[in-house]
């Protein structure tokens, strides 16, 4: 028979372990153990060796189907003298303020932990309204085929990245290259960025989001030739769902798949840029009407919808850890982080919990844009 995967405890091939994977384990806790009645769904199978030892909390660990941060045993991180900007992109459904100053209190912010370590920090221009564009790509062949691409639907936020880029570069002279640090659905849109997908848009051309295929696999003829890859150093992904597995319920009507199909993994690793993915196990999924009002009921639907199964799935609460993972990246497992900063279900509402922008947190991944 197979042997079990170490991070899921299950007869399965796990891309997890067939990659890099890095636990960051709580301050003064030592625990090891396989994840008992607790899974990772099945996923794409990674080629690569698991290249470090995968240290996760046994059964007796999880209290309410969640485990709770404990520390990460990381010193708070400081700039380096000459540090690219960092430009932060913001995950589906949240504005620039619930990265500046969630719920009106700047002092928590994402943005405020990374200067308040020295970064130069620029956040993506986001209005939660924007969000309605997506529903440009109902015009597209491709949504209802579950074929579609970054165009139309999502090229508005690829602009407002370029955008931001631009600002942070001009603002910073001395700089030639920015590091991303993208949440959720940014993730994925970052390496579309990165990827050149603007390149591939026909704006002159009339009733664009008519077209049967906006977007293909070679370059439009005459398509720019900017190349976005080379203005990032390093992109960081927190909790970003960076596939859709087969048969799930795919809200992006075949643009992650595009995304993920056209620059799969760290896709321009060879080309300079640094990739670390940030996944959170924190909520067990659970089946059943007496978990429905529960965070576990509501993680189990969450799950679904990426996965295609949730019932003892492990996550951030919105997305599983495998797929938020990146064949060729550094994967970073974080222990008790949830998904967002506002309560799952809601954008307006303090989760009063440690997320992956928490300044508690922070450290844990930011170390690599310090090093």
């Amino acid at each position: 028979p197979r042997p079990r995967c170490a991070f899921c405890s299950t007869m399965r091939a796990c891309p997890v372990e067939s990659s890099t994977l890095t636990r960051a384990a709580p301050s003064g806790v030592s625990r090891r153990g396989r994840i008992t009645g607790a899974r990772v769904p099945r996923g794409r199978a990674g080629s690569a060796p698991a290249s470090s030892a995968v240290d996760v909390p046994g059964v007796d660990s999880w209290k309410n189907d969640r485990l709770t941060f404990g520390g990460h045993g990381v010193d708070r991180v400081r700039a380096p003298a000459n540090a690219p900007p960092i430009v932060i992109l913001g995950g589906f459904g949240n504005n620039s303020k619930d990265y500046v100053a969630p719920f009106g209190n700047a002092d928590v912010s994402l943005a405020a932990s990374l200067e308040n370590r020295g970064f130069d920090v620029h956040v993506v221009a986001l209005e939660r309204k924007e969000w309605a564009k997506i529903l440009r790509a109902v015009f597209s062949f491709g949504f209802y085929t579950g074929k579609g691409t970054t165009e139309p639907g999502y090229t508005w936020y690829l602009e407002a990245v370029e955008d931001a880029v631009e600002k942070a570069l001009k603002a910073r002279p001395d700089a030639s290259q920015v590091d991303i640090v993208a949440h959720s659905a940014g993730g994925w849109l970052a390496r579309a960025y990165i990827g050149g997908a603007l390149n591939e848009v026909e704006y002159a051309k009339p009733f664009r989001y008519l077209a049967r295929e906006p977007q293909r696999r070679e370059p439009f003829p005459n398509a720019p030739d900017a190349n976005y890859a080379k203005k990032v150093r390093h992109l960081v992904t927190l909790g970003a769902p960076h596939r859709v597995a087969p048969g799930a319920n795919d809200a992006t009507r075949g643009a992650l798949k595009w995304v993920d199909e056209r620059w799969p993994g760290a896709a321009f690793k060879d080309q300079g840029v640094s990739y670390t993915c940030v996944a959170g196990m924190t909520v067990r999924g659970r089946a059943g009407k007496e978990f429905q009002k529960k965070l576990a009921g509501y993680s189990h639907n969450s799950y679904v919808q990426v996965c295609g199964e949730g019932d003892m799935v492990v996550g951030d609460a919105v997305v599983p850890c495998e797929y938020a993972t990146l064949d060729g990246a550094e994967n970073i497992l974080l222990e008790g982080v949830f998904h967002s900063m506002s309560k799952v279900g809601t954008y307006d509402e303090d989760s009063r919990e440690c997320w992956y922008g928490s300044d508690e947190v922070v450290d844990a991944w930011l170390q690599r844009l310090a090093a």
